[in-house]
């Protein structure tokens, strides 16, 4: 296999091998081992896009209608039992890096929180474990890496003592990649040594999550749904109750978590119907008639906006992963690292190369048993993925304040104070001593823990 694989790069890809003579031994074969990776299956299909790009069609959608707004007691309840039966896991994906943020590491090392300046990593951990100490059970989080972050994420949940959870607690796995193709559909060296390639997206995730093992360790221990968030989302809740309840009492595979879509030039990918098929309809995607129609009671017609929150069901994830699921890919316009002819690696300033990635919500056309819960964005909703402007660091810290004012008042009964501070995660998920212990208590402190201090 090894053989023929090089033989097909040689005979179609030969600019791979354009700085061979000037590398080590040891480089060669890291090179060779890195053709050997690349699914050429895939590197056909990623070719086809390029050479014969796929037409968005203006389709008409039908309206999604299996969805309620969020506030059901019952489903709190109903969650939080699962919760405490240990049915539930939290999947967060963590491959990316935070180049955009001008942050030399893994995104989810970037420091956030409004006083302590909590990274991202720190913020879901400490959630997990006060969830965990609601529900009095250690709660089970599973980390998706990449190739590029996959170690130093470790190390920095072992430098940090796991922020409170114990390490068994703690799974990580890795997602794959694919390479970039060029204008003309080819690849092409970042490095002398190395193939220009990048994550495969989300989409994959939930088949690594079953190839690493960790599937298979979660059933063991009765967990039966898992929830996945995206860890540049500092407001998204590892282990939401009322979503946990309204799933399972809808009998559904997969739930969205979402907001409402309130104006139609909102940019943002919606929950669709098509042909007996659910689906995430992109922006772009979708034709201004179809964007701006409405319902019978005034709203609009597609209003289940996706925040890529999301419920699934196990037993749902394996039976597709081992009917080995297809999914579509996706291709983008990248700026990426490419060999100058030294063979010396430098980072485009301008887009240059096509980057392909599978999408998680394409799991949807797999099932009919799909509903969404939709949430105030406030709520819910504050991605970091900019240095200036929407979603900064500036908006994300805004955001987050305005989240902790809410809770505490709820909390209290009391009006916030009116200066910046910050809620150990133990106040998002309140014990009934917690409870009892702050109501009517006034706070004065910029960073509060759970007992006052």
């Amino acid at each position: 296999m090894l053989i023929d694989a090089l033989d097909y790069f040689r005979q179609f890809e030969p600019q791979v091998f354009q700085f061979w003579s000037l590398l080590a031994e040891e480089q060669k074969l890291a090179l060779e081992k890195q053709l050997q990776q690349v699914n050429l299956e895939l590197l056909q299909q990623q070719k086809h896009l390029v050479i014969q790009p796929v037409t968005k069609q203006k389709a008409t959608f039908e309206a999604f209608g299996t969805f309620a707004f969020a506030g059901n007691v019952d489903d709190q309840v109903r969650g939080q039992q699962l919760i405490e039966q240990g049915k539930l896991g939290c999947l967060v994906l963590a491959g990316g890096q935070g180049s955009r943020l001008q942050f030399n590491g893994p995104k989810g090392c970037y420091p956030i929180s409004v006083i302590k300046q909590k990274t991202l990593f720190q913020l879901c951990a400490e959630k997990v474990e006060a969830a965990g100490r609601l529900a009095g059970r250690p709660l089970l989080l599973a980390i998706m890496t990449s190739p590029e972050n996959n170690q130093e994420t470790r190390l920095f949940f072992q430098t940090h003592n796991y922020f409170g959870l114990s390490s068994n607690q703690v799974s990580f796995f890795v997602q794959e990649t694919l390479p970039f193709l060029d204008a003309e559909g080819h690849l092409f060296l970042k490095s002398a040594d190395q193939l220009a390639t990048g994550a495969d997206g989300n989409g994959h995730t939930l088949l690594h999550f079953v190839r690493s093992g960790i599937w298979d360790q979660w059933i063991q221990q009765g967990i039966e749904y898992v929830h996945v968030i995206l860890i540049d989302n500092p407001l998204a809740d590892p282990f939401d109750a009322e979503l946990l309840g309204f799933h399972v009492r809808q009998n559904v595979e997969v739930t969205l978590k979402c907001t409402e879509k309130v104006r139609a030039d909102e940019k943002v990918g919606v929950l669709v119907k098509q042909e007996e098929h659910f689906q995430v309809v992109e922006y772009s995607e979708m034709s201004d008639v179809e964007k701006q129609a409405k319902r019978a009671d005034g709203k609009l017609k597609h209003c289940c906006a996706n925040l890529s929150l999301f419920c699934f069901s196990l037993s749902f994830i394996r039976r597709l992963a081992d009917e080995h699921l297809n999914l579509p890919l996706h291709k983008a316009w990248k700026a990426t690292y490419y060999a100058d002819e030294k063979g010396v690696a430098h980072l485009a300033q301008q887009p240059m190369a096509w980057k392909f990635e599978t999408f998680i919500f394409d799991w949807l056309a797999y099932t009919s048993r799909v509903a969404a819960l939709l949430y105030p964005r406030e709520q819910c909703f504050a991605p970091l993925k900019n240095l200036t402007g929407a979603d900064s660091p500036e908006t994300v810290r805004a955001a987050l304040q305005q989240a902790d004012r809410c809770v505490i008042e709820k909390l209290t009964g009391l009006p916030a104070p009116d200066f910046p501070f910050e809620l150990a995660a133990d106040f998002y998920y309140p014990t009934p001593v917690l409870k009892e212990k702050w109501r009517g208590h006034l706070m004065t402190e910029p960073y509060v823990k759970a007992d006052k201090n």
